[in-house]
C-alpha cells in the first residue's frame, strides 16, 4: 500500500493528496446543468426539431443573404454623400422587411404547424399522458417560438443597429420597432396555437392552415404600415405623452388578449373530465374590468360618447364567450365535483366559474347587469353632468326634423337594457337548442358555432330582406320590423341614439329575455344541485404523499433533533 493510500485509510492529511475544489467554470457549469434539467421538455424538444429544420435552416439563410444584398445595393444606392445625409430610415425600413417576414409569418405558421401535425399524427397523445399539462405544452410550444425569434434577431439586429450610425432615426425608434414586432409575433403565435387545437380532422386541416396564413398576411401588411408612420413621424411620437398613454392601454389590451387565447387553447387541449372553465372565465371578468378603466380614463380625457365603446365591446365578448359556454356538458366529472364551492357564500358567488352551460348562461347575463350598472352610475354622469359628451352630429331625418340629437344618460340606460336583452334571448334560445342536439348526439364546437350564427342570421337577415325587398319600406330607415334584427338595432343606439321606437323595445325586448330566461330554468337547477364530492381514498393518499414531498424533510428545531 503507497502513502498515498495509507493517508487516504487513516483519514489523515497528506501532502500527496491534492486539494479537491471545483473552479469557478465547473461551478458555472454545474448551474448550467441545473438549469437545464429545469427547462420546459416541449421546449427541449422544439429546439431540437425546429432549429435543424430545413424550414428554419432556409429561412435563417436567406435573411442572412437578403440582409448582406441590402447592405451592399443600399449604399450604392445612397452614393458617396451617405456620411453627410440622414438616410438611415430608409435602410433601416429595408432591414425591418427583412427581419419581419420571418418573426411575424414564419416562427408563428411553424407553432400553428407544429402542434396541427402532431394533433393530426396522433402522436399528442403520447405527449398528453406524461406528466405534462396543457399548460406546460403551449408554453413550451411559445417558448420555442421565442428561441427561433432570438436567433432571428441576432442574425439582423446589428443591421438594425447601424442604420442608427446614418442618422435621420433615434435608437428608441429602432428599439420600438423591434419590441412591437416581437409583441405581434408571439400574439400571431399563440392564435396560431389556438386554431391548431381547433384544427378539424385532416381532411379539413387546409382550410385552418389557410385561413391562418390570410390573418399573418393580413397582420404583416398593417405592420409595416405602422412601423412606416411610426419612422415617417422622425420620432415625434415618441415625445407625446399621449402616445405613450396609448400604448399602456394597448399593452394591457394585448395582456388580456394574450390570456383569453392561451386559456381558450389550454381549455381545448384539457380533457373533459377537468375544469376548463373556470380560468377562462376569471380571464373575462379581468377583460372587462380592464376596459372598463380605460373607458373611463377615455371618457376623462377626450370627452365624446366612449361609454358606447365600452357596451358594444361588452355585447360582443360576452355574446362569443356565451356562444362556447352554453354548449359545455351539463354533467360534471368526479374530479371537478371535487372543487365546488360548499359554503353558502361559495355557492352564491363562485358557483357561476363552474362549467355547465346553464351556469355559463347565468354568468353572461350577470356580466351584462355589471355592465348595465357601471355604463349608467360614473360613466352617464361624467357623460351629462360634467358636460363632456359631445353631441353626435346626426341630422333628424327619423323625426323629420333638422335638429341634432344628443346622447343623454337615457339613452344610455335604454341602450344598455336593449343589448342585455338581445344577449339574454339569442344566448337563451342557442342553449336550448344545443340541449335538444345533445339530446340525440355530441355538441362539437362547430355545432355551438352553426347553432347561435343561424339564430343571428335568421333574426336579422329576415327582416332586413323583408325591409329591402317592400318599396315602401326600403328608404324609411330603422322601423320597428328590424326589432329580432339585434345588429341593426345595436348599432343604431351606439351611434344615433335609441330609435323613435325606442320604447317599444325598451318594453317589449325585456320581457322576452324574461320568458327565454324562465325557459332555460330547469336546466340550470339541474346544475346547481350538483354538489361537491370527496376525493376518493386512494387520490387522496397520493395527494398526502406529493405534499409531504413537496415540504421536504421536516426542519430541525432544536440542536438535540
Amino acid at each position: 500500500m503507497t502513502s498515498l493510500d495509507e493517508s487516504l485509510a487513516e483519514g489523515q492529511p497528506s501532502d500527496l493528496v491534492p486539494v479537491l475544489s471545483a473552479t469557478r467554470w465547473d461551478r458555472f457549469e454545474d448551474l448550467l446543468s441545473r438549469l437545464s434539467d429545469r427547462l420546459n421538455p416541449i421546449l427541449v424538444k422544439e429546439a431540437r426539431q425546429s432549429l435543424r429544420s430545413r424550414q428554419f435552416t432556409g429561412t435563417f439563410f436567406l435573411m442572412l443573404a437578403a440582409g448582406g444584398v441590402w447592405s451592399i445595393v443600399g449604399l450604392a444606392l445612397l452614393g458617396p454623400d451617405v456620411a453627410y445625409s440622414a438616410d438611415g430610415p430608409s435602410m433601416f425600413y429595408a432591414y425591418y422587411v427583412v427581419l419581419a417576414f420571418p418573426l411575424l409569418i414564419v416562427a408563428p405558421y411553424s407553432a400553428f404547424h407544429s402542434l396541427n401535425a402532431e394533433r393530426q399524427d396522433r402522436t399528442y397523445e403520447l405527449v398528453s399522458i406524461t406528466a405534462l399539462n396543457a399548460r406546460q405544452i403551449l408554453s413550451g410550444k411559445l417558448c420555442g417560438v421565442v428561441l427561433q425569434m432570438t436567433v432571428y434577431l441576432s442574425a439582423i439586429f446589428p443591421c438594425l443597429a447601424f442604420t442608427y450610425l446614418l442618422r435621420g432615426l433615434d435608437i428608441f425608434t429602432i428599439l420600438l420597432t423591434v419590441i412591437y414586432t416581437c409583441f405581434m409575433a408571439l400574439g400571431a403565435a399563440v392564435l396560431g396555437l389556438l386554431l391548431a387545437t381547433l384544427s378539424p380532422p385532416r381532411q379539413r386541416q387546409i382550410g385552418f392552415g389557410l385561413l391562418f396564413l390570410v390573418i399573418l398576411g393580413s397582420g404583416f401588411v398593417i405592420n409595416l404600415t405602422w412601423i412606416f408612420s411610426l419612422i415617417a413621424s422622425q420620432g415625434g411620437l415618441i415625445d407625446s405623452t399621449g402616445f405613450w398613454q396609448l400604448n399602456l392601454a394597448w399593452f394591457v389590451f394585448y395582456i388580456n388578449g394574450f390570456a383569453l387565447v392561451f386559456l381558450a387553447a389550454r381549455s381545448q387541449l384539457t380533457t373533459v373530465c377537468q375544469n376548463r372553465s373556470t380560468d377562462l372565465r376569471i380571464a373575462l371578468v379581468v377583460t372587462q374590468m380592464s376596459m372598463l378603466a380605460w373607458t373611463a380614463w377615455g371618457q376623462l380625457l377626450v370627452g365624446g360618447n366612449t361609454i358606447f365603446a365600452f357596451i358594444l365591446f361588452s355585447v360582443l365578448l360576452w355574446y362569443f364567450a356565451g356562444v362556447f359556454m352554453t354548449g359545455e356538458p351539463q354533467i360534471l366529472s368526479p374530479r371537478v365535483k371535487r372543487d365546488l364551492p360548499q359554503s353558502l357564500l361559495g355557492r352564491v358567488f363562485l358557483t357561476w366559474f363552474t362549467p355547465g352551460p346553464g351556469t355559463g348562461f347565468m354568468f353572461v347575463i350577470a356580466n351584462m347587469i355589471t355592465m348595465t350598472l357601471t355604463a349608467n352610475l360614473p360613466f352617464a354622469y361624467l357623460a351629462t353632468q360634467l358636460g363632456l359628451a359631445v353631441p353626435t352630429a346626426v341630422a333628424g331625418a327619423v323625426a323629420g326634423t333638422g335638429t341634432v340629437i344628443r346622447l343623454t344618460r337615457a339613452d344610455v340606460l335604454e341602450t344598455c337594457i336593449i343589448v342585455s336583452s338581445y344577449v339574454t334571448i339569442y344566448l337563451g334560445l342557442g342553449k336550448l337548442m344545443l340541449g335538444a342536439i345533445r339530446r340525440v348526439s355530441e355538441v362539437r364546437l362547430a355545432t355551438r358555432v352553426l347553432v347561435h350564427l343561424m339564430l343571428i342570421m335568421f333574426g336579422g337577415g329576415i327582416p332586413w330582406v323583408v325591409q329591402m325587398s317592400l318599396p315602401s319600406t326600403r328608404n324609411f330607415g330603422y322601423t320597428l320590423l328590424q326589432i329580432t334584427n339585434p345588429v341593426w338595432t345595436i348599432w343604431e343606439c351606439c351611434n344615433h341614439g335609441v330609435p323613435i321606437v325606442g320604447r317599444v323595445l325598451v318594453v317589449s325586448l325585456p320581457i322576452a329575455a324574461i320568458a327565454v330566461w324562465a325557459l332555460n330554468m330547469p336546466s340550470l337547477a339541474a346544475e346547481l344541485q350538483q354538489v361537491r364530492v370527496d376525493k376518493p381514498p386512494r387520490v387522496a393518499q397520493e395527494d398526502a404523499e406529493l405534499t409531504a414531498q413537496a415540504a421536504g424533510p421536516p426542519a430541525h428545531t432544536s440542536p438535540w433533533d
